[in-house]
Formats: structure tokens, sequence, C-alpha cells
């Protein structure tokens, strides 16, 4: 039975990765019998893998008809709010409260750097899809800061949900030079060591894809 669990894991991860990455399209239906065929894994592995995939939303699983890309609910768009205002508040109010040591100081630096970037993205015409890896890597490095292996499991368990809300908030008009000036309140509440002020920016801006996409949807 030993050789089951790095045949799972592989599956899993697998899978993962092409949904992250966009192979499978959202609306389709997949079968997990032809999946393993194309991918060389067994079916049992698969299927694990793709009932613990949506355990953690990133598939739906349809009975009779196989398993589908997540569509973004309602309740997602609360409950990655939540899940990401409990962690990255408490990040970057850890960075705030020590902001004077050399690890935070290499973190703001790094934070700084990214702002900078996207912002000449944004003055240069750059489309979301070359700001958005900036976007994810500035919230990435908040999290790695805790260095608690835990809380950033939970973070790449929610990472789906995460890039998905951003990708569409972003495609909002304006909403790419907003995030800019959010995440530049977030840097600069932390440089100021106010543990109150970068806690409200963190969740002030957490709070922008939930509101955003759920305008979209009452106006769709």
């Amino acid at each position: 039975m030993d050789y089951i669990k790095p045949l799972q894991m592989k599956a899993y991860d697998t899978l993962k990765a092409m949904i992250l990455e966009g192979h499978f399209k959202k609306g389709e239906f997949y079968s997990e019998t032809k999946t393993s065929k194309e991918l060389g894994i067994s079916r049992t592995p698969i299927r694990d893998a793709v009932q613990r995939l949506a355990q953690e939303k990133y598939v739906d699983v349809i009975p009779s008809k196989g398993f589908r890309i997540h569509e973004i609910s309602e309740q997602d768009l609360i409950e990655t709010y939540q899940i990401r205002g409990a962690l990255e508040g408490f990040c970057t109010v850890q960075l705030a409260r020590n902001n004077d040591t050399g690890k935070a100081q290499k973190v703001i630096q790094q934070l700084e750097n990214l702002v900078i970037n996207q912002r000449n993205i944004i003055d240069r015409g750059g489309t979301v899809e070359e700001f958005a890896p900036f976007d994810q890597r500035f919230h990435e490095q908040i999290v790695h800061y805790s260095e608690n292996s835990s809380l950033i499991a939970v973070f790449g368990n929610y990472l789906y949900q995460i890039k998905s809300q951003m990708y569409i908030s972003l495609h909002a008009e304006g909403r790419m030079r907003q995030t800019v000036e959010e995440h530049y309140r977030i840097v600069e509440a932390i440089k100021t060591g106010s543990l109150e002020e970068t806690y409200l920016a963190t969740l002030a801006h957490l709070e922008q894809p939930k509101i955003i996409i759920r305008n979209m949807n009452n106006t769709a």
C-alpha cells in the first residue's frame, strides 16, 4: 500500500498545477478515466486527487458527468476574504511590530520593489496578465514572512480562489492603479509601525475583490 501515497501526491500536484496554469476550461466537464489515461496515472490516485481538490474548491464533482472547474460563489467571496484577513492581517501586523529588524526590513524592501514594478506596468499600459504575478507575489511575500508552515499551507489551499478573484477584479476599470495605491498604503503603514493602521489598510485592500465581484454579479 505504500506505493499509493506517492501516486496520490503526484496526481494531486499535477492536477492542481494544471488548474492554476489554466489547462482546464471553465464550464467543461472532465472525465477522471480520460484524465488518468492522458496523464499516465491510474484512476484511483486521480479520483482521490479530484476529491481532495473538490474539498479545497478547485473543482466541483458532478455525479455521472465528471468534474469541472469550481465557479466562484458568494460564500467563496466571504470565506476567502475572512481567511486572507486572518492570515495576511496577522502577518502585516507582525511586520509592523518588528519593522526595525533585518528580516522585516528585507521583506519591506521586497514589497516596495514589487509596488514599483506594478506602477511601471501601469505607466507603460501593461496588461492584467503582466500585472497579476506581481500582485500575487506581494501577498505571498507577506505570508511567507511568518515562516509558519501551517499558515503558509492554509494560504496555499486558497491560492486558486485568491488567483481567480484577483484576475476577475483586476479587469475592473481602474482596479490595477487602485491596487498599487492600496499596496503602497500597506507598506507605508508597516514602515510607521502603527499596528492599527497596518491592519486596517490590509483589510480594506483584501475586501475590494469581494466588493467588485459582487457588484459585477449584481449587474450581470
